[in-house]
């Protein structure tokens, strides 16, 4: 319950403004991508651009690939660091890689020829990160 004081001095609309200041900067920090968040999209952009080499020798889409996955790794890495300071962000980082790549390894039964399957799940989410 919310229980607001009458202030005759007239310093109750500040403390308001203070108040959605505060719920508004809680509200952008947690919209914020997190590590895993870049991290699966850079293991989603490993798996097209490994798709691209192997499938199609499309290597010049492959390279862009490589590039998306890439900066997504940086920024993987910089949230990390962010959320879990720079002593521990390499180790999480690598575990979070593994999981993500573990899980679309099987999502794709282990087979390159299914990569498409990944771009209904991560292709919209993924792109949004990359810009």
């Amino acid at each position: 319950m919310l229980v607001l004081q009458v202030d005759t001095k007239g310093t109750m609309p500040l403390r308001i403004l203070s108040f959605i200041i505060l719920l508004l900067a809680f509200q952008v920090r947690a919209e914020q991508p997190s590590m895993s968040d870049y991290t699966t999209c850079a293991v989603y952009h490993r798996m097209l651009a490994s798709s691209f080499k192997r499938e199609r020798n499309l290597q010049i889409l492959a390279e862009l690939e490589m590039e998306k996955m890439d900066t997504l790794i940086s920024r993987a890495k910089a949230a990390g660091i962010e959320e879990y300071g720079e002593e521990l962000v390499e180790e999480l980082f690598q575990d979070e890689w593994n999981a993500a790549l573990s899980d679309m390894t099987d999502q794709i039964n282990r087979s390159y020829k299914n990569v498409p399957r990944l771009k209904y799940r991560y292709k919209d989410r993924c792109a949004a990160l990359v810009q």
